[in-house]
Formats: structure tokens, C-alpha cells, sequence
């Protein structure tokens, strides 16, 4: 996974007074905390840390936060991404969770599960529902990857991939169960509602011949 670099300064004070004149001044409050320490109130400035949510960085990407000092000389610390708040109605960011890691001790992390080669499947009607859109990896930080792509190029109606089949890099395991299903090809709506009213016909021929020959 490759690492990003964020800028960010102390907060030094805390409370939803401090954090709206934080955003006035367009700021981001934000947190990172770690194992067995408590949270560190800290502020993005909101124009950087927006332009590198839209590069990419989203929930469980690799940070390196460089707090204080002149963005260069301030304290380094590695951590991901756990989560970006908006708000409801603008959609603008408005506060940022950080979890400090080590390199040496593995993760777990939300990661996009994303669809390639739709348009190399045969033309045979199906519609491609993916149903999992997320997935909960554990690996080492260095090793997560930043999404699991999955082939569906070779799929036809009724075939399905699971997260057993998934192709994950070497040292990463996924947290959901193998049976759990990523994506299938369905047979179109049509089709299956023609399948149906046929198979009801043939129901009741079968009746009908059952009771005359009572």
C-alpha cells in the first residue's frame, strides 16, 4: 500500500466550539490515536486534505502525518485512515479518524472491492449483480493492498465468485466468511418471468390429466 504524507498541527483546544472555528478557518479537526494511548487532537488543512481524499485516500490507506513544525520537521507518525465524516447536506469533510500502526504488527482494514473487465464478458444477457462492495482485510500495513480487484470477464449466467476465490496478495487474509458472495450473473427479468408462467402451465396440465384419470 502506498503511504501518503498529510500535514497536520496540534489542536490545542477541543469541544464543538473549537472544532466549528476550527472549520471557519478552513480546518479539519481530526484525531489519531494508537494502541493503549488515548486520542491526540489534531487539524488537516481542509484544502490539502480534500484534494488528497479526491487523489484517493479513503478509509484504510497508509499515512504518514507529519504534526507541527514547517510540514518537514515535525513529528512523524504512521497511521491509516479509519474514517472520513461529511457533512449530511454540503458534503464538505468535517472531521477525520487516524489510527497510529506499526509496520511490524499486522491490521485490519475496509478496502473497495472493485469490478474489472464487465465489458469483455460474453453477450449472453446476464445481469452482473455485485453485491459486495467492501471487504475486511488483515495484513501487514506495508502489505495491505488499496483495493481487490476481481475478473468477471469470464463469467456467464449462474456463475458466481465467492471470497474463497478472491486472489489476495501473499500475507493477506480476508475476514469474511469464504462462502459469502461477491458477485454473480443472474438471468434477465424477462427470461425468468417467461420461465415462470410455463412452468405453472405445465403444473396444471399435469393436475388436469391427474383428475380425469380419476
Amino acid at each position: 500500500m502506498k503511504e501518503v504524507v498529510v500535514k497536520a498541527d496540534l489542536r490545542q483546544r477541543t469541544g464543538k466550539g473549537a472544532a466549528r472555528k476550527a472549520r471557519a478557518r478552513g480546518e479539519v479537526p481530526a484525531v489519531i490515536y494508537g494502541k493503549g494511548k488515548g486520542a491526540t487532537p489534531i487539524s488537516l488543512s481542509e484544502r490539502e486534505f480534500y484534494r488528497a481524499v479526491q487523489a484517493g485516500l479513503g478509509a484504510g490507506k497508509l499515512v504518514k502525518l507529519v504534526i507541527g513544525g514547517d510540514g518537514k520537521s515535525g513529528i512523524e507518525k504512521t497511521a491509516v485512515l479509519k474514517e472520513v465524516q461529511r457533512d449530511f447536506i454540503r458534503g464538505n469533510i468535517i472531521h477525520a479518524d487516524f489510527q497510529e500502526v506499526s509496520l511490524t504488527e499486522t491490521i485490519t482494514a475496509t478496502i473497495p472491492v472493485v469490478l474489472v473487465g464487465e465489458d469483455r464478458r460474453p453477450n449472453d444477457g446476464g445481469v452482473l449483480e455485485h453485491l459486495l462492495w467492501e471487504i475486511q482485510l488483515h495484513a501487514l500495513p506495508a502489505d495491505m493492498p488499496e483495493r481487490v480487484e476481481v475478473d468477471v470477464s469470464g463469467l456467464r449466467i449462474g456463475d458466481s465468485i465467492k471470497v474463497a476465490d478472491l486472489e489476495l496478495p501473499e500475507g493477506v487474509r480476508a475476514l469474511a466468511h469464504g462462502d459469502e458472495t461477491v458477485v454473480t450473473v443472474a438471468a434477465p427479468v424477462k427470461a425468468a418471468e417467461e420461465e415462470k408462467p410455463a412452468a405453472e402451465a405445465g403444473e396444471a396440465g399435469e393436475a388436469g390429466a391427474t383428475g380425469e384419470a380419476s
